[in-house]
């Protein structure tokens, strides 16, 4: 039969509407979740991000885990916000100290997811560079260091410096105990990027800013623009310890009454994916992105 002399097909029905997107159940420790937990998770109009990323290692004797998650307040709107917290991990050449970058993008910058990935990008690689050739670690020349780089960045991208504006946090935590069972770790930070030490009830804040009254969410410190004010400590963790470098979507979390739930769940180190679970949990007015990297030493 000729082209021209086949019967035309019948027209077809609509498809019908599939089944409803799943909603997955973040942990709720608090009780209420937020609205936009249930939300389905839209892109943002450029090429995305990964809203999600995560580790699980092994180095020496420390136990590593980490995550980072877009929060449902960029996910959730149309069109959706990247995911502006960033974190990278890594060690020296010796391999004696593990090496922990955070940072958390502005979310008044328009480009400050693409400023915290190269923040954290650029302390672990000057602070791997420094100890190999066994420098002192210097914490200005480290943020400058960064600073630098996110500007560069920011040239290129054809915006301002401004518009990749974050805080962080660089930590060097050595591998292995000393003879007394202690470790020193180097901490160097701007702004509420923290650290936290376990408690058997909860978590004891030990670097990063406390957010007080009204203007808590407003930061004074932050790069590329401020890296002469660079704050270090040396924090001591007694063996067993368990420290958490995270951004404030966690230490919101600690701080309205969830650290108790989070001190149960990092007891021990979990799966990586009830750990991703974990990080992205579900609490009414909690909405920011969250990034957490949870050392365990010694297990």
């Amino acid at each position: 039969m000729g082209i021209l002399n086949r019967r035309r097909a019948a027209p077809t029905a609509p498809a019908a509407a599939g089944p409803p997107e799943p909603v997955w159940d973040f942990p709720r420790p608090l009780g209420a979740g937020a609205r936009q937990a249930g939300e389905p998770w839209r892109l943002p109009d450029e090429p995305a991000i990964s809203g999600i990323a995560a580790d699980a290692v092994r180095v020496g004797a420390l136990t590593v885990r980490a995550a980072s998650l877009v929060g449902p307040a960029h996910r959730c709107a149309e069109p959706a916000q990247h995911r502006q917290d960033a974190y990278r991990l890594g060690r020296d050449q010796a391999r004696r100290h593990l090496l922990v970058a955070v940072a958390d993008g502005m979310s008044d910058s328009s480009r400050s997811h693409l400023g915290a990935n190269v923040a954290v990008t650029a302390l672990i690689g000057r602070l791997r560079a420094d100890l190999a050739r066994g420098a002192a670690l210097d914490a200005p020349a480290l943020f400058l260091d960064a600073a630098r780089q996110m500007s560069g960045m920011a040239a290129q991208q054809q915006v301002t410096e401004n518009d990749v504006r974050a805080a962080a946090l660089a930590a060097v935590v050595p591998v292995e105990p000393a003879a007394d069972g202690r470790r020193l770790v180097w901490a160097a930070w701007l702004a509420d990027v923290g650290a936290w030490v376990r408690a058997d009830t909860g978590w004891r804040r030990l670097i990063g800013d406390d957010k007080r009254g009204l203007d808590g969410d407003v930061l004074t410190e932050f790069l590329p623009f401020h890296p002469d004010r660079v704050r270090t400590a040396q924090l001591t963790l007694e063996r067993g310890a368990v420290l958490a470098l995270a951004t404030d979507g966690i230490g919101d979390g600690f701080a309205d009454g969830a650290a108790p739930w989070f001190a149960g769940r990092w007891a021990d180190p979990p799966h990586i994916a009830s750990f991703v679970a974990d990080v992205g949990y579900d609490a009414r007015g909690l909405l920011d992105d969250r990034t957490a990297v949870v050392i365990w030493c010694d297990r």
